[in-house]
């Protein structure tokens, strides 16, 4: 698959315009406390790098392996160390409804993507890389806002705010490439669009659930890609498919049923408050 500009370019100016927006959201919907707050905490810091290297090494990754390869490999990587990850900083211990709702995702990614032929380590590496990311960024926004009194969408915006400082100078030397219209118009879709918009959505996730949770949440990406790709694009799809989404669309249910009759350690504290 090619980009219309580098892997690396293209990653930058997500975080870049997604950061801007995040920051720009919280900032009217709930001042600039909890903002100037986060931005002290070396924490912050580090989701914030792990925003930038998660959404660099998924390009590079998805360029060189393929889309359906890239997305199996970071998000099957994600859910694992998030679980893990969260259980050692203490924002949940992984259950056993995670640990078969994850394999069942899983199972169901590798029967829709199919065993990829390609050999490519570097490739492979990148999207491992980017799953091992994400997994850092959710586990430790989960914590924040348990530990800080802030809500999720502000730990989004102080992280990717900074890291939109952070990708400043990757955006301002690799760019000759967004030399059109059009192709200004595709770097404020996956700016302000599919990584503003959707964090925002995504903060109040970290706010409610733990972080395995959140992670495995995220396999239904490939599912609804895959499904636009049949119906809207006219691609193929064989029984093999139909059945890996089927698989998914079950393990997602299961984990939400179980979710919603599950009281978070907020739900409970405000019980009892």
């Amino acid at each position: 698959m090619d980009f219309p500009g580098s892997s690396v370019s293209v990653g930058a100016w997500r975080v870049f315009l997604g950061g801007i927006g995040l920051a720009a959201y919280v900032a009217i919907r709930y001042g600039t406390l909890g903002l100037r707050k986060l931005i002290k905490l070396p924490i912050i810091w580090v989701m914030a790098l792990a925003v930038l290297l998660f959404q660099i090494s998924f390009f590079i990754g998805a360029v060189r392996i393929g889309v359906a390869m890239g997305t199996l490999g970071a998000l099957a990587t994600a859910p694992f160390f998030a679980g893990l990850l969260g259980w050692v900083v203490g924002t949940g211990k992984p259950s056993g409804i995670w640990a078969v709702s994850t394999l069942m995702g899983v199972t169901g990614l590798v029967l829709i993507t199919g065993v990829s032929e390609t050999r490519d380590n570097l490739g492979f590496f990148a999207v491992f890389v980017s799953g091992v990311m994400y997994a850092i960024f959710t586990v430790f926004g989960v914590k924040l806002t348990r530990t800080h009194e802030v809500t999720g969408a502000e730990v989004l915006g102080a992280a990717f705010g900074i890291g939109a400082v952070l990708s400043l100078p990757i955006v301002l030397v690799t760019s000759a490439w967004v030399n059109s219209a059009l192709l200004v118009g595709f770097v404020l879709y996956i700016g302000l669009a599919t990584t503003a918009l959707g964090y925002i959505l995504f903060g109040n996730g970290l706010t409610h659930l733990s972080p395995g949770t959140v992670s495995t949440l995220t396999l239904a990406e490939p599912v609804l890609a895959t499904l636009m790709g049949v119906f809207i694009l006219g691609e193929a799809m064989n029984f093999r498919g139909w059945v890996g989404c089927a698989v998914i669309i079950a393990a997602l249910a299961l984990l939400g049923i179980v979710e919603s009759r599950t009281p978070t350690k907020k739900s409970l504290e405000t019980a009892n408050a």
